[in-house]
């Protein structure tokens, strides 16, 4: 059973040369690994893409939130569920249907998420909740690491989190992007219970630490 706050370190702000290595280095106390797949389409920034999914996922048992900042996922997103990913999240702005595509990756094996970025209204996406697993608000524009936290974004997770409340779902919401010591507690009380964390535990001296502090700061235990 999953603990009720997930802390996912981003590997966007690992050092690329030593991928293994860092994962390594947060067993035992992260809950998902967060993979940034960026195509240079979508978002103007290439990351790395489904072969290094595939080298990775051998290298750790921690379960792989995969974050798809891609266009034509539709095409993409089901290699990452049948490469082991436990979630695989796509962007509401790069799909036509994305209640489809939560049907495709789910009988591939995966946790279907959806993205929501930074100037994406949440109203509209609303309805799809009962649809996916996990919901991602992006509390920074999506295609980079190490960018400022955006509180004003708070207003959608809380949106995000009535509704989840109201009809009892299941669903597990997640914020990305400027995530640390100083902000963390704010997405927790506006209701995230997943929270991406980059350079708030790589850029730290000892990265299962960052992530201990980082959950003690979100009231949740596991």
């Amino acid at each position: 059973m999953e603990p009720s706050q997930i802390i996912a370190p981003s590997i966007l702000a690992a050092d690329f040369a030593r991928l293994a290595d860092a994962v390594h280095a947060i067993e035992g106390a992260a809950d998902w690994v967060h993979v940034d797949v960026m195509d240079n389409h979508f978002v103007p920034n290439l990351t790395i893409g489904l072969p290094v999914v595939q080298s990775l996922r051998k290298a750790t048992s921690i379960p792989f939130d995969v974050h798809l900042m891609i266009t034509d996922p539709e095409r993409w997103a089901p290699g990452y569920a049948e490469a082991g990913a436990y979630n695989v999240t796509f962007h509401a702005e790069a799909t036509d249907d994305p209640v489809a595509l939560a049907k495709t990756l789910r009988a591939a094996g995966a946790k279907a998420g959806l993205a929501i970025d930074r100037d994406t209204a949440i109203e509209p996406y609303l309805e799809l909740l009962p649809h996916v697993d996990t919901l991602l608000i992006m509390t920074i524009k999506a295609g980079f690491g190490g960018q400022k936290f955006l509180p004003e974004m708070l207003d959608k997770v809380r949106a995000v989190r009535r509704r989840i409340d109201a009809d009892n779902l299941e669903v597990r919401l997640e914020v990305d992007g400027g995530i640390a010591s100083d902000t963390i507690a704010r997405a927790a009380e506006a209701g995230a219970d997943a929270f991406v964390a980059g350079t708030a535990v790589y850029g730290a001296q000892d990265p299962a630490e960052a992530i201990r502090k980082l959950r003690a700061l979100t009231g949740g235990a596991g």
